[in-house]
């Protein structure tokens, strides 16, 4: 996929979580899933949809906490340096067996990870 089709998808992406925002359980989908990440990955994820980095997993998952949400992102997080919201601790992993860098919220003892 070029970087122009998947910025394309990304901002559709983007455009699709943001008008469920009335109703955002009233499906259980993909977007379902993005609505039970914490806030401020919630917003980190919106963040880097509008850059054009792309969702390409995101899914419910045993691990790190059960009922954990996990959510895998095609490019690296954007902004070397930047200021996550509150609450998002962000981690260089580089293992090439498993990925590259990840950020996570943890909220009522339950941790939910975005990866790249």
């Amino acid at each position: 996929m070029s970087e122009a089709d998947a910025a394309t998808l990304a901002g559709s992406f983007a455009v699709e979580i943001r008008a469920r925002r009335q109703d955002p359980m009233g499906a259980r989908d993909w977007i379902w899933l993005v609505y039970r990440l914490p806030d401020g990955l919630r917003q980190v994820l919106l963040e880097e949809l509008d850059q054009g980095n792309l969702l390409v997993e995101i899914g419910e998952s045993s691990w790190p906490s059960p009922r954990s949400i996990v959510g895998t992102l095609r490019d690296r997080f954007h902004g070397q340096g930047r200021r996550w919201p509150e609450g998002v601790v962000w981690h260089e992993v580089n293992d090439p067996r498993q990925w590259r860098e990840d950020v996570a919220e943890t909220r009522d003892g339950q941790e939910f990870l975005l990866m790249t």
